[in-house]
């Protein structure tokens, strides 16, 4: 996801929603404990201890948000967005009543107890001011899930994977342990997961979102895409209310810097991936002052450009796909890469005019493009079935790819997850677009960089017709932060590499560390010379070399 973003793409598809791959194939250390009633270890009432006269007030950033410098505005920012759009009758979204001032929220009691099914990891909720320049209001809830480790003595590590629109608390647990004596520390960010959560349509309606064709190839088509997306934008608002209008990251940041507070830690220590590099950037932006070890791996673009298609690393993805089937054993594709190349393109584009039927459901060229793009997060682990996939499909049993498609767009059977109306009501709340005459041409100019993946995958009208406004369009440099390791790989299919060279460039302490490999995100891989360079930084604040390469 970027800065200036001209969605293009399927909306729910494939734009840095990270960490779904690894589900499907598969601050300075020693910040004082304000947690004096319970133990780490323990579940069981916690309540923070007084703010030092000279200490700011949590969510409280250093520099006025609105006095942070921006990106210039375009002159059709948003032109066809619709935020006076008026609901049809009370919103699903229950928002529970505020605490009062920052203060208040500052002074809640954090009450632990150990999560449902979590193997002793501890579960918590959190209110946080629904806006909070205007904290008297409404509340959001914030559902948090620490893992102890050891004597907890380097206390809470944030882990964020990414999305946005996914949830974290389960990354806390399957980072546990892998940095010790932190407690991992997981949050669904509001929005998101067991949060207070985004609420669109209907199944049936939301299935009708998908359903559409993403790749128009006439008027009436391209029409039918601009009223779906409306449509359900239409939905989300009626469903949700106010709570669209207050879930811009700025606002997830600012619920970080109280959770933070709330468990004890003088600084933020952080690992975020994928979307989770613009959390921790943006949190270095605001909170320079609390900003300890930030790992930000496989960054999003935070330069306003955009200038990389996201398409075009799917189509990097692609090739090195193609390349392996050429060569292995192991994939009866056919053994010329060009030629497996033109077949998958062949039968994508057949997709259009004849999908593929599947039960009482059919697999369209834009659900087969997300089917195929989920395997691409991966490296050659996930060849082989992507290979699989693809014969069976091409032979006529689309089944295994629209499931895959389901996965990466949040649906299960009979419903689906909060991913499917966080992710698009996020990246809408933070994004600008450029209005709907744009997004064709805009789409087209991708072409040329992804001549697969971009025509397929399609494009989307959904932030153009939205019902809220964006962000400020701040412009991170995170000036007076400590030292920020960024991390990318140069075979990332979701996000290039090139963006995590620009993260690093832009921010004022970045440091750059590379891996030479396939793969979205580095860091919750099993690479070595990564790993090695990740705890030196996190476990004893050593920042490797700028330029560092692992291979």
């Amino acid at each position: 996801m970027s800065r200036k973003v001209r969605l293009t793409q399927t909306i729910l598809g494939v734009i840095a929603l990270t960490l779904v791959a690894t589900l499907f194939l598969s601050g300075m250390a020693g910040g004082r404990s304000r947690d004096v009633p319970a133990s780490p270890n323990t579940p069981g009432p916690a309540t923070p201890g007084p703010l030092d006269d000279d200490e700011r007030l949590p969510g409280v950033p250093v520099v006025p948000v609105a006095q942070h410098d921006t990106f210039p505005a375009e002159p059709d920012r948003n032109e066809d967005r619709r935020p006076g759009y008026e609901p049809s009758g009370e919103p699903d979204v229950d928002l529970p009543d505020g605490l009062g001032g920052i203060e208040d929220y500052a002074a809640q009691v954090v009450d632990w107890e150990f999560c449902e099914g979590g193997a002793g990891a501890q579960c918590a909720t959190v209110l946080a001011p629904l806006d909070w320049e205007a904290p008297e209001g409404d509340a959001v809830e914030i559902a948090v899930r620490r893992v102890t480790d050891g004597d907890s003595s380097n206390g809470p590590l944030f882990v964020n994977p990414g999305g946005p629109g996914y949830g974290g608390q389960s990354m806390a647990e399957r980072l546990a342990g892998r940095w010790p004596d932190y407690d991992t520390v997981g949050w669904d960010p509001r929005g998101t997961g067991q949060s207070t959560s985004v609420v669109c349509g209907t199944f049936e309606e939301t299935d009708a979102f998908m359903n559409l064709d993403g790749s128009p190839d006439d008027d009436a088509e391209d029409r039918a895409l601009r009223e779906g997306s409306a449509a359900f934008a239409d939905q989300c608002r009626d469903a949700s209310g106010d709570l669209l209008d207050h879930i811009t990251t700025i606002d997830v940041v600012r619920d970080l810097d109280l959770l933070r507070h709330l468990l004890g830690a003088e600084k933020l220590n952080y690992v975020g991936v994928s979307y989770g590099t613009y959390v921790g950037a943006m949190y270095a932006e605001l909170f320079p002052d609390t900003s300890g070890r930030l790992v930000l791996d496989a960054a999003v673009d935070i330069t306003g450009e955009d200038e990389i298609p996201q398409a075009a690393g799917f189509e990097l993805a692609l090739r090195n796909f193609t390349s392996w089937c050429a060569d292995s054993d192991l994939c009866g594709l056919g053994d010329d890469r060009t030629a497996i190349e033109q077949d998958i393109a062949g039968f994508l584009s057949g997709l259009d005019a004849d999908p593929v039927a599947v039960g009482d459901r059919t697999l369209t060229q834009t659900l087969a493009a997300t089917g195929i793009a989920i395997y691409l997060y991966e490296d050659e682990q996930a060849y082989r079935s992507l290979a699989e996939v693809l014969a069976r499909a091409r032979a006529g049993d689309g089944e295994a790819l629209l499931r895959s498609a389901d996965l990466m767009n949040g649906r299960g059977p009979g419903s689906y997850d909060t991913i499917a109306y966080a992710f698009p009501a996020m990246v809408c709340a933070d994004a600008t677009d450029e209005g709907v005459d744009d997004v064709r041409d805009a789409w087209r100019d991708t072409f040329d960089d992804a001549p697969i993946m971009a025509p397929n995958l399609g494009m989307s009208y959904t932030c153009q017709t939205w019902t809220a406004g964006s962000a400020p369009q701040i412009r991170i440099t995170a000036a007076g932060a400590p030292p920020i390791l960024v991390v990318g790989t140069t075979g990332d299919s979701a996000t290039p590499y090139e963006q995590a060279v620009s993260m690093a460039d832009q921010l004022e302490s970045g440091v750059l560390l590379t891996l030479e490999g396939a793969g979205h995100g580095a860091v919750t891989g099993d690479n070595a010379c990564i790993a090695d360079a990740v705890g030196r930084y996190l476990l004893e604040g050593e920042a490797p070399d700028d330029g560092t390469t692992c291979s």
